[in-house]
């Protein structure tokens, strides 16, 4: 299953990206996938500088993972090792964004809690946000109201630190003068100045894209070597 997901980065990278997404996002249906009483287990299975990362949420997460390879990816044989330490590395790195929000001094209001909890489609019935869902779904995940608004602050608070650091990164005049290089040899044949015109901004958003991203993951890196994360891989 390695080698499927390291093909399958190099072939069609927006999988890993989901993969990454369904870990950073606790909230899940089901639960109890494990045989064993939390009481038999430590309630930290991670710490990330001040903040633990619960086996309660590793156990949601790696459910909710476990079925996305299962029902999405088609996979009848999975290494639920392997997928335990993707899974607690997934959330070790969306906590570690909850630091860069505290370091960035953010916050998040009550309305933009509000609008974002009800534009999730699962608390929606005919397009509209309907509280009955929200309580009940809530109720099947065992989460109460203030667990779940808690998650999402904190994935609020991870999206707008994501946000600030990808906002720093722009393109140098060397690597304009790239993208200028490039689009012309792409578009060597081409009379069209529109269609230059594309292809040039084609180009220079998939060379920002690139280094967005690579922001993202040099600051991550950083922010995850001071926290001093600590994963007790004996309680997966």
């Amino acid at each position: 299953m390695i080698k499927l997901i390291r093909e399958g980065a190099k072939k069609y990278p927006w999988i890993l990206k989901i993969v990454m997404l369904v870990v950073a996002v606790t909230f899940i249906v089901g639960m109890g996938w494990f045989g064993y009483e939390q009481s038999q287990r430590p309630n930290a299975v991670a710490l990330v500088g001040p903040y633990q990362i619960t086996l309660q949420d590793f156990r949601r997460a790696f459910n909710n993972t476990y079925r996305f390879y299962r029902d999405q990816l088609k996979q009848e044989k999975i290494d639920e090792e392997m997928l335990k330490h993707v899974v607690i590395g997934g959330l070790v790195d969306s906590t570690v964004w909850t630091l860069a929000a505290d370091e960035l001094d953010l916050d998040v209001s009550e309305q933009e809690l509000r609008r974002a909890i009800m534009a999730r489609k699962e608390f929606q019935k005919d397009g509209k946000f309907n509280p009955q869902f929200y309580y009940r779904l809530l109720a099947m995940n065992h989460l109460t109201p203030k667990q779940y608004e808690a998650q999402r602050i904190k994935d609020l608070l991870a999206e707008k630190a994501k946000f600030i650091v990808q906002d720093v990164a722009a393109l140098t005049p060397s690597e304009q003068k790239e993208v200028q290089e490039l689009a012309a040899r792409q578009t060597a044949e081409v009379d069209d100045e529109a269609e230059i015109a594309k292809v040039r901004e084609r180009i220079r958003w998939q060379l920002l894209f690139q280094k967005k991203q690579r922001a993202l993951q040099a600051f991550q890196a950083a922010l995850r070597e001071k926290a001093h994360v600590e994963v007790r891989e004996e309680y997966l």
